[in-house]
């Protein structure tokens, strides 16, 4: 069986990655936000990122990254060294076979260049997870199992016994089976990352305790059992990130994740707000008090400022490195955080 391995990370940089929700602007619509997320992801090619990961949400109209794998094959085509993958595939929302056979199948397209990354919780509110599920038919087993059966229509390989073997499996993409990564938001995750010898991406930009990452990687390293695709243990840290030429003009783009977070928490469903959109909008004190806790959940400055923040954030919660998600309305001060970002933080060593 031939695998796709990650490759090694740099000894004195920090690697960065990208993390693609693909925001729907209000004014935009879904084949605009697709087009975008093409450009990005080759844009990230070209400064130097390692991977692009797209997530899986379902009924927002805020982002278009509904379908991850349809995105991932289109960029397939438009980029050549850029690691491209999940971020992941909600494995309860799916059958493990249609997932082997969606991943085996992109890395036919993208050979030795397909992450896998799986997670546990819906993408979306419960009503849709039970849309999405047609049913509680895929809620019953439960996400080991479905982790189990999924790597065995990967490879081919199932336990002795098992009713499949030798019977159903992957065809597509035969000998391509990504590397696998555990989503994960807490020390549950952690321990199904290192007893499957996956690598674990933390969802800092979700539970933005360094406390927490701290404490899942370090259960992850301790109980990590080597695989295939995995020698040793390897950790991505999520953050949301916006880097613009000057404070101010960070915080100013950051208002439209503020309204945005306002909007989630209220149930609402509405396009990703523009900057005037959220300066505009007539904020309650409650709601306002709303907004700025979510502060806390966005690094957003000056170059200088965010690689500091970031390298200190990588020191603290032992990340191999840092996948980034960047959420604003115009497209073009988009790429321009990402590449901000890349200059300021690949500018100095990082101390592990």
């Amino acid at each position: 069986m031939t695998f796709s391995a990650p490759q090694d990370p740099p000894e004195d940089r920090l690697p960065l990655s990208v993390l693609d929700l693909i925001p729907m602007p209000s004014g935009q619509d879904a084949a605009g936000a697709v087009r975008e997320a093409l450009r990005l992801a080759q844009h990230a090619e070209e400064l130097g990122y390692r991977r692009y990961w797209v997530a899986e949400h379902h009924n927002m109209a805020s982002v278009a990254s509904s379908v991850p794998l349809a995105v991932l094959a289109a960029t397939s085509q438009v980029t050549r060294r850029i690691r491209l993958g999940s971020g992941g595939v909600m494995l309860p929302n799916h059958s493990p076979l249609s997932v082997a056979e969606g991943y085996r199948l992109l890395s036919a397209l993208a050979p030795h260049r397909v992450d896998l990354g799986l997670g546990r919780a819906p993408g979306t509110d419960g009503r849709t997870a039970r849309a999405l599920r047609g049913g509680a038919g895929l809620m019953e087993e439960p996400f080991e199992a479905q982790l189990a059966e999924l790597i065995s229509f990967g490879t081919g390989f199932f336990p002795d016994g098992h009713p499949f073997d030798g019977t159903v499996a992957a065809r597509a993409g035969e000998g391509l089976f990504p590397p696998l990564w555990i989503l994960s938001s807490s020390g549950y995750g952690a321990r199904v990352a290192a007893e499957a010898g996956a690598g674990l991406a933390f969802a800092w930009h979700i539970n933005p305790s360094t406390e927490d990452a701290a404490l899942a990687s370090r259960v992850y390293r301790e109980a990590f059992r080597p695989s295939a695709t995995f020698d040793r243990p390897q950790v991505i840290v999520a953050a949301n990130v916006i880097c613009a030429p000057s404070q101010a003009e960070a915080d100013e783009l950051a208002l439209s994740v503020g309204l945005m977070f306002l909007r989630l928490r209220r149930g609402e469903t509405a396009p990703f707000p523009s900057v005037e959109e959220a300066r505009t909008y007539p904020y309650t004190p409650q709601e306002r008090a709303v907004v700025e806790a979510t502060r806390g959940r966005v690094v957003a400055g000056d170059p200088e400022t965010v690689a500091a923040r970031l390298r200190l954030l990588a020191r603290q919660t032992g990340a191999d490195e840092l996948i980034i998600t960047t959420m604003l309305h115009d497209p073009l001060a988009r790429r321009r955080s990402y590449a901000l970002l890349m200059d300021a933080v690949q500018a100095a060593p990082m101390r592990r």
